[in-house]
């Protein structure tokens, strides 16, 4: 990765392109492809499911940095909506979800961290906190684009478990497309005016996103 955006195209689909092919196996993994078949087995999910729970907290955190760091009002009061979605409606989700899988509020409330998890909580917070507002926004973006994009893929497939269809819709619903398309907005518009080294660092910090996406969708598997 040593070249720079040569400002040709939109600087959110270069960070894309150069995630691959860790973004294709990401989007099309495993995990997603049994969810949306409903062929996913709840011991993978409720594994899986516990594990994100701690991304919740993350995701808040790492916006309310996103909102220290932006520019202007604008961006933080479009940050400071999503932070409400994210301590709010989806945080219902999964109250909901773990009652159905049977899992105690101690397991999920307090969960213990697998080695990704850790990893991908650690990177993310690094990353937001050593670099700027566009630095944040790739980690973001890059997050929040892959699940959109899962979602998309599996969208008409309809499994019978209302968890597995709901965790689809919630990533599909309006909001959050106008969410993803708001953070390419906002890196297409910032990215190419950073220096090269500060767009081959929010390069790095994208692909890097998309890497963990994969490992931990592995780690659903693994028992």
């Amino acid at each position: 990765m040593n070249d720079a955006f040569d400002g040709q195209g939109r600087f959110s689909e270069w960070l894309r392109e150069r995630s691959e092919p860790a973004w294709t196996e990401a989007t099309r993994h495993r995990f997603v492809e049994e969810l949306g078949s409903d062929a996913l087995e709840d011991a993978v999910f409720e594994r899986y499911l516990v594990q994100d729970y701690a991304f919740l907290e993350l995701g808040a955190r790492t916006t309310a940095l996103a909102v220290a760091q932006a520019p202007s009002m604008d961006e933080m009061a479009r940050l400071s909506q999503q932070l409400s979605v994210l301590t709010g409606s989806e945080n219902d989700y999964f109250e909901r979800a773990f009652a159905e899988l049977g899992v105690s509020n101690e397991e999920w409330r307090e969960p213990d961290p697998e080695p990704i998890t850790r990893t991908f909580t650690d990177f993310m917070l690094r990353a937001a906190h050593e670099g700027g507002y566009e630095e944040t926004l790739a980690t973001t973006l890059a997050a929040e684009w892959v699940y959109l994009e899962w979602a998309r893929h599996v969208a008409d497939r309809g499994p019978e478990r209302w968890y597995l269809e709901e965790w689809i819709e919630i990533h599909i619903v309006e909001g959050f497309e106008a969410y993803v398309a708001w953070l390419r907005g906002q890196l297409d518009a910032h990215g190419p005016a950073l220096s090269a080294r500060r767009q081959r660092r929010v390069a790095e910090l994208f692909a890097r996103t998309v890497d963990l996406e994969v490992a931990f969708f592995d780690m659903a598997y693994e028992s």
